[in-house]
């Protein structure tokens, strides 16, 4: 599914988010954080997307919905990545700090890394 919505961008970064670091394949709940670009007009432009994953009770399956896109064309890479590193940071704040990064080479497992936020005080 990711592959037929993101053929004609290029993946600067995805992250899968959990607040487990042994999650469950279909049952544990997460977010997929997306930074992509795509040619437009001779020049690059950038999209963030968030997708929630989490487990409905009521269908008895895995559900994933688009929680947070952008796809306006004038957004800088430094835009992007701002909503990227917001949208990290406030879940984190919800207790999403196990992260998973594919490997890109597409030769290797998933890289774990725990995202400690910083603590910012008043």
């Amino acid at each position: 599914m990711w592959k037929t919505r993101l053929q004609s961008y290029n993946i600067h970064m995805i992250e899968t988010l959990f607040k487990t670091k042994t999650p469950e394949k279909g049952k544990s709940e997460c977010y997929v954080l997306v930074l992509t670009s795509r040619p437009a007009s001779g020049r690059k432009v950038f999209h963030f997307m968030a997708e929630h994953g989490h487990w409905d009770i009521r269908s008895k399956r895995f559900v994933r919905e688009v929680s947070s896109i952008n796809t306006e064309d004038e957004t800088t890479y430094e835009d992007a990545l701002v909503m990227y590193n917001t949208t990290r940071q406030k879940l984190a704040e919800l207790g999403f700090i196990h992260t998973f990064v594919p490997d890109c080479s597409c030769k290797g497992p998933h890289a774990y890394r725990l995202f400690e936020p910083e603590v910012v005080s008043a």
